[in-house]
């Protein structure tokens, strides 16, 4: 019988795995209850807690990684940037 392998993986990695031998791996990252603790945080939450953290080496919220706070940050400027680039383009 034939194994089904996952595409994602390899498109990724470049390395064939089955979807089983893929689930034995563990993957750092953040789990979702960090993603989802660090989504519900305002911008402005994300800023202060990450600057308690670089200023005074300190932890407003002992759940959530540096990593994953500087993660979500970089992502919202970036989608604030592209905003503003399109809507400088509408103006024109």
């Amino acid at each position: 019988m034939a194994d089904i392998l996952d595409l994602g993986w390899y498109r990724d990695t470049g390395e064939i795995k089955t979807p089983s031998e893929i689930d034995a791996i563990e993957i750092d990252g953040p789990d979702l209850d960090e993603i989802a603790t660090v989504m519900m945080m305002s911008s402005d939450e994300l800023f202060v807690e990450l600057l308690a953290r670089v200023e005074y080496d300190e932890s407003l919220r002992k759940d959530v990684s540096t990593s994953t706070l500087i993660q979500e940050l970089t992502n919202r400027a970036l989608h604030m940037e592209l905003l503003c680039e399109v809507a400088t383009q509408m103006g024109e």
